[in-house]
């Protein structure tokens, strides 16, 4: 039985060595990126839970979100997004009511981390070079009661609910960037 128990260890770590060198297991994110796209991505959540300056209602969320993000209508060449800085960028607004009447609004939202702080383009790895940079998109919904932020919710990582970020935000980063899912930058 211990016999049985090590060849399936062992069988464990040769697969995972196997992909690995195959190059399949998923590349980690460098650490100055990944607090970069994650400081990017915040301002957004502060709006959402400032107890102070919450928004109201969609329209003001919607002006207060513009103060600290860039708005893109979807039409317009994003030429805002400098692909050395980090971006916050949110598009496709819709305002709805909800099941229970309430307001609510959704968005989508694309980050980007721009360049590392030395302004190298990444280290090279065994198999891939590090990315310049990295990005994300996701969608959000917000939901009003009693003039208060009451529940936010991203979408699901994975299906039908995935969002495919626009090819305009991507080719505004330039060559280098790297898309990563949203969940990388939860925690």
């Amino acid at each position: 039985m211990f016999l049985e128990a090590r060849r399936v260890v062992a069988g464990a770590v040769v697969a995972g060595a196997l992909m690995v060198c195959a190059g399949c297991a998923p590349s980690s994110i460098d650490s100055s990126l990944w607090l970069q796209l994650d400081r990017q991505e915040n301002v957004v959540y502060e709006v959402i839970g400032d107890p102070v300056l919450a928004p109201s209602d969609p329209k003001s969320f919607v002006n207060s979100l513009g103060s600290v993000a860039d708005y893109w209508d979807g039409a317009s060449s994003p030429d805002f997004i400098d692909p050395a800085v980090g971006a916050t960028v949110f598009y496709n607004v819709s305002e709805r009511a909800d099941e229970r009447n309430d307001p609510a609004l959704a968005f989508d939202v694309f980050v980007t981390s721009g360049h590392r702080p030395d302004g190298s383009s990444g280290s090279r790895g065994w198999f891939a070079p590090s990315p310049s940079s990295v990005y994300t998109c996701y969608r959000l919904s917000v939901t009003f009661v009693a003039d208060t932020v009451w529940n936010h919710a991203r979408s699901h990582d994975y299906g039908e609910d995935r969002l495919v970020c626009p090819q305009e935000l991507v080719d505004a980063l330039g060559g280098g960037a790297q898309y990563r899912e949203p969940w990388e930058f939860d925690g």
